[in-house]
């Protein structure tokens, strides 16, 4: 096996157990491996700022952030990679919800800051569970000067499904994808945490092949078959653990922190 030199770790349901919370077993681990020069970075679907007080308590400030899924690398204020949705889906696609799906919540993120056209009961819980309050601003202005890393937009789960099928005819260069049954996730179709793990491979100047990833759900399949070894949660879906190189424990047994002790 090739050396670890670099390990990049999906957030929710991998490093965070079932009640949201980070075990001192894991700090500890991922300490131990700072002192090794092995830098733990953290890639998730959340925003960078939906990571850094996770960042802040891990005590990996210094590391990239990989952020929607992978549309965007951060380290601090520099941007290593980025992958906005095209300006003119964009478009397409808030032009759409305005006649179509008017009562669906646009969210909107760009880097760091996150924007919605009006606060509603889906964008006040979105909020809540965040623990980050979004701006609100005329979106249509705002795309003219601002990259979009992602859309997410939420609603009644019956209306989300109807604007996945009807948005999939309109846009051209983004993907869709249902992150939960009434939240509707729209990236450039290029984007994946394969691509987030191949930004994060040149930036520490190394191979894909020397990075350790660990991950639980399907948007991690691409990055733990990229890397010299992946390693699903004992908690991920069966084709998640069938891509692997290991399994690990779950989430709730401290699995990242049971294979870091290892390195």
């Amino acid at each position: 096996m090739v050396a670890v030199k670099v390990v990049v770790s999906d957030v929710d349901g991998t490093i965070l157990n079932s009640r949201h919370q980070m075990s001192q077993r894991l700090k500890e681990a991922i300490r131990k491996i700072a002192e090794k020069n092995i830098p733990f970075v953290l890639a998730s679907a959340r925003s960078p700022e939906g990571m850094k007080q996770i960042s802040q308590k891990l005590a990996v400030t210094n590391s990239p952030l990989a952020a929607f899924n992978g549309a965007l690398v951060i380290r601090q204020d520099q941007i290593i990679y980025s992958q906005p949705v095209e300006k003119e889906d964009v478009k397409k696609i808030l032009a759409t919800l305005k006649v179509q799906f008017p009562t669906i919540a646009v969210n909107l993120y760009s880097a760091n800051e996150w924007y919605v056209d009006r606060m509603n009961q889906y964008v006040k819980l979105e909020s809540e569970i965040t623990q980050i309050t979004p701006m609100v601003k005329d979106l249509d202005l705002l795309i003219d000067t601002r990259p979009v890393h992602k859309l997410l937009l939420i609603g009644a789960v019956a209306e989300i499904t109807a604007a996945k099928d009807f948005l999939a005819q309109e846009v051209t260069t983004s993907a869709l994808y249902l992150s939960k049954d009434n939240y509707l996730e729209v990236t450039h179709r290029t984007v994946s945490k394969e691509s987030a793990l191949q930004a994060i491979a040149q930036y520490y100047n190394i191979t894909t092949k020397e990075i350790m990833t660990f991950g639980d759900n399907y948007n991690d399949i691409p990055m733990l078959v990229a890397a010299g070894v992946g390693v699903a949660m004992n908690n991920a879906p069966l084709e998640v653990k069938k891509v692997a190189d290991r399994i690990t424990k779950s989430n709730d047994d401290d699995g990242v922190a049971h294979i870091l002790e290892e390195l």
